[in-house]
């Protein structure tokens, strides 16, 4: 107790802050029902860790009836989230839990999903009323009272300018992230926002420190737990083969549009994909890769060795497998120098992406023949998590690309078509989107021609050969029109049939 007391010490800097030091059980106490409560975290990095679990037992044994509104930057662990989802009456603007999910479902839990850009501002305006109470992961209090976050930025420093009251846990497992961030606040109405004066990734506005009035902090607490990792399978055949083609299409773009070896930043999603197409990008002949994304990640870390290779990068966070934290520790200096982490309302910037010309790679549950894309809903109405920042990207990128699997195998033994006649739920129009890449191959929307014309490549080009008969016939019996959809229900009846068919008989193997 002795050492650990020292070694928060260490991260204490200021003495008013040092005596508000209390065990987790005390703190929890300022957290009531009803109650708005903001707090850290983003991609299940540097949430509260320590905090949340306690306060889900405090509900749980004193006041199990309590229900509050939690927002946050993006997903938390499992871990964090899980045991407070039955407490959760409102959430925003993005989740992964299973637990929330079955509550959002049941109509137990309200939750809104917002663009990420423009959810931190939100919070600034006062859309979402008052912050009852902060929570935030820090790595050092500094004398002046001031913050230095940990691994992730998200909506940490709106919540501590907005809250009435703030816990601050300090994370004595992680690193001092000193020097990582750049943080600014967003103008608040009738104050007008300054153009954002920044030009290159690497570019820094605002400062290191979350300043805020740090007499609102009415606790501190300590946590000794690191981030939770997050679980990346190993790359597959498909994943290889997507990443390959949207490297193909950007060497088309590099010779048409005379990028020379230098491409515009990248922004890329999470996950598997994502992983792959980073892989294969640092095997291309592409060279000084910059990053102007959400999340730094597993597949980046070996360009931080490369300096031909790897210029900078710029997120809100990172979030990496268990093994990437590992490495990840072994070249946090050198992060340090590389790396900036933003609150999200930067790193969303329509401003700056647009400035940027920042080339946008996201991965949807489904894409249609005309283009348009669903990234948060299974049938139109089962929520997966929410859009996050893909739309942030997608609407203002350079280059947007949408890269999907063109079949999704279901538990049921059936497998489904990823490129569909139409999506029934839409999260981005094709209006946002200039390519579509699948194993098969990519489709263009970059040039003047009819949405029908785009629907044939889509289907050519990019859905699964065992599918691709039914679209055929699908745009087919739509008829004549721009963006033509049937009006024969019966006939649209039947065509529904021959797709379930198809996807029961779909070939084993693929």
């Amino acid at each position: 107790m002795l050492l650990a007391m020292s070694s928060l010490q260490k991260r204490i800097e200021n003495a008013e802050l040092l005596a508000k030091v209390v065990p987790v059980e005390e703190a929890v106490k300022h957290v009531t029902d009803g109650n708005t409560v903001a707090i850290s975290g983003f991609t299940k990095s540097g949430e509260p860790k320590t905090f949340f679990p306690a306060l889900a037992r405090h509900f749980t044994e004193t006041a199990p009836a309590s229900r509050i509104t939690l927002l946050s930057g993006a997903s938390l662990a499992d871990d964090v989230e899980g045991p407070m989802a039955p407490f959760i009456r409102k959430r925003g603007p993005y989740m992964s839990s299973a637990a929330s999910r079955k509550l959002i479902h049941s109509g137990e839990m309200d939750f809104t999903d917002v663009h990420l850009s423009a959810f931190a501002r939100n919070l600034m305006y006062g859309f979402y009323g008052e912050i009852d109470v902060a929570v935030v992961e820090v790595s050092r209090i500094l004398a002046d009272g001031s913050v230095i976050l940990s691994s992730s930025v998200g909506i940490s420093a709106e919540a501590l300018f907005r809250a009435r009251k703030v816990i601050l846990e300090v994370n004595t497992a992680v690193p001092d992230y000193t020097g990582f961030h750049d943080i600014a606040l967003p103008a608040v109405h009738p104050k007008v926002g300054w153009p954002l004066p920044l030009l290159n990734v690497r570019d820094r506005i605002g400062t290191p420190n979350v300043e805020f009035d740090h007499r609102k902090v009415v606790a501190v607490v300590e946590s000794r737990t690191p981030d939770h990792p997050v679980p990346f399978k190993g790359t597959s055949e498909t994943d290889r083969r997507i990443a390959q083609n949207v490297i193909a299409f950007l060497l088309q773009c590099r010779d048409q549009f005379g990028w020379g070896e230098r491409l515009p930043p990248i922004q890329s999603g999470v996950g598997n994909v994502a992983n792959a197409i980073i892989g294969e990008l640092y095997t291309s002949p592409f060279q000084k890769i910059r990053f102007w994304t959400e999340v730094f990640q597993d597949g980046m870390l070996r360009y931080l060795e490369d300096d031909a290779k790897f210029e900078n990068a710029s997120a809100t966070a990172v979030s990496f497998s268990a093994d990437g934290r590992r490495r990840f520790m072994e070249l946090f200096e050198r992060c340090r120098d590389k790396l900036v982490l933003r609150p999200m309302w930067l790193s969303n910037s329509p401003e700056i992406i647009s400035r940027l010309f920042v080339i946008a790679m996201n991965t949807p549950i489904e894409v249609d023949i005309y283009g348009h894309v669903n990234s948060t809903h299974i049938d139109g109405s089962r929520i997966v998590n929410g859009l996050g920042g893909s739309g942030d990207f997608f609407r203002n990128a350079y280059v947007s690309i949408v890269h999907t699997p063109s079949t999704r195998p279901l538990k049921d033994g059936r497998t489904v078509s990823c490129v569909m006649p139409y999506v029934r739920h839409i999260d981005h129009t094709e209006h946002d989107i200039k390519c579509v890449v699948t194993e098969h191959g990519y489709a263009l929307n970059m040039d003047i021609r009819s949405p029908k014309r785009r629907a044939v490549d889509i289907i050519d080009k990019c859905a699964h050969p065992h599918f691709r008969p039914l679209l055929h016939a699908y745009l087919d019996m739509a008829g004549a029109g721009d963006e033509p959809r049937p009006t024969d229900l019966k006939a649209l009846e039947g065509w529904w049939r021959e797709y379930g068919e198809a996807c029961t008989s779909f070939p084993k193997g693929g």
